[in-house]
């Protein structure tokens, strides 16, 4: 059962994106953190509660280093399949 991603936030800075992308997996929840389409950083959750609030502590830090949010409209959210 593999997931497709989901996107929770995206942030901007100059010509630089920073997206927060969730997926379910076998064994729990994914998070990708990615720049301009790159994956970066993956990390795996047993909880819904624990991926949401790891992700919104790293948008947070984003949003502190002065990266701005991008309002996503319901389309945005799913990614299409690769």
């Amino acid at each position: 059962m593999d997931d497709q991603p989901t996107r929770l936030w995206l942030v901007r800075r100059g010509d630089r994106e920073v997206a927060c992308l969730v997926r379910l997996v076998p064994y729990g929840i994914e998070v990708d953190i990615a720049s301009n389409g790159i994956v970066l950083l993956t990390r795996s959750f047993d909880t819904d509660s624990d991926a949401l609030a790891w992700a919104d502590t790293k948008r947070r830090a984003k949003e502190a280093q002065g990266w701005r949010p991008v309002e996503l409209a319901p389309s945005d959210l799913d990614l299409p399949a690769s």
